[in-house]
């Protein structure tokens, strides 16, 4: 029995998903932010002058200019206005890509209590990583940060920054590009909720008692790490980041980078 042949869809079909064009300038940008991303640009390259980008791409200046913009925007170029000025490539800061997710985190109303809940899934898993991977050299590196933050432990040094740098630096030696991009984001998140309000009522007195006690439990992951004991050291590393999280949120639940709010609505979560 011979098939039926396929009917094009009505027009109607079609009308109703319309193609949008990228304009000349994304364009421009797509193709020189590719070149960026695969390594053909590298940072401090410098781009052509507008002259050269206009011949290139075959466009007017303005459409030149607002490519580079684009891109300067996004933080994957430096633009250094005046005669001997000009376009060139630079490193991209993690901190960008946070400043827009905090945003968007902040229109659907996240918290400070669920960027931690996320944390707590990703970073016990560098702690495993690390023991299972380097456990040794991990250990060195990270020892050596436990002995500055114990010679730094009376000083005036907030509590959130005594810590960041031994969770990132805990993430880096795990051996895994995207796990660190990713917790480095997390961090950078929480730290605009909590530079504000880290637990105002606490006296100098309890504060270096919540170090000293950090820094115990930092141990504790530590020996865990460098004995090889992977799922002791995830184990300990989710004790210890949750404690983190109880001492800087002090029980409240608030937006990120904003004041505290009121309880959401179930509406939110899809629930009747």
């Amino acid at each position: 029995m011979a098939r039926k042949p396929l009917e094009p869809p009505p027009v109607a079909a079609l009308a109703a998903a319309p193609v949008r064009v990228p304009k000349a300038a994304q364009l421009i940008a797509n193709s020189i932010r590719e070149q960026i991303a695969s390594g053909a640009l590298s940072a401090g390259s410098p781009l052509p002058n507008e002259t050269d980008l206009m011949a290139h791409f075959a466009v007017a200046r303005p459409t030149a200019r607002e490519a580079l913009r684009i891109l300067e925007a996004e933080g994957l170029l430096e633009i250094v206005r005046g005669a001997h000025g000009g376009a060139r490539v630079r490193t991209p800061d993690v901190g960008a890509a946070a400043r827009h997710c905090a945003v968007l985190l902040q229109l659907q109303g996240t918290t400070a209590a669920e960027v931690y809940e996320v944390r707590l899934m990703l970073e016990p898993t560098a702690a495993r990583l690390a023991a299972e991977r380097a456990p040794r050299e991990a250990a060195d590196i990270l020892d050596a940060l436990i002995a500055e933050e114990e010679r730094a432990v009376e000083q005036t040094t907030s509590l959130a920054s005594l810590t960041i740098r031994f969770q990132e630096t805990l993430v880096d030696v795990a051996g895994n590009p995207t796990l660190a991009l990713l917790v480095r984001l997390l961090h950078d998140l929480a730290s605009r909720q909590t530079s504000a309000r880290i637990r105002p009522d606490l006296d100098e007195a309890t504060r270096i008692r919540l170090r000293r006690r950090l820094i115990r439990a930092q141990r504790a992951v530590v020996a865990a790490i460098r004995e090889g004991r992977g799922e002791d050291a995830e184990s300990e590393w989710r004790r210890f980041l949750s404690g983190v999280r109880d001492e800087l949120l002090g029980g409240r639940d608030s937006r990120v980078g904003l004041a505290p709010r009121e309880p959401r609505s179930s509406t939110r979560r899809g629930v009747g």
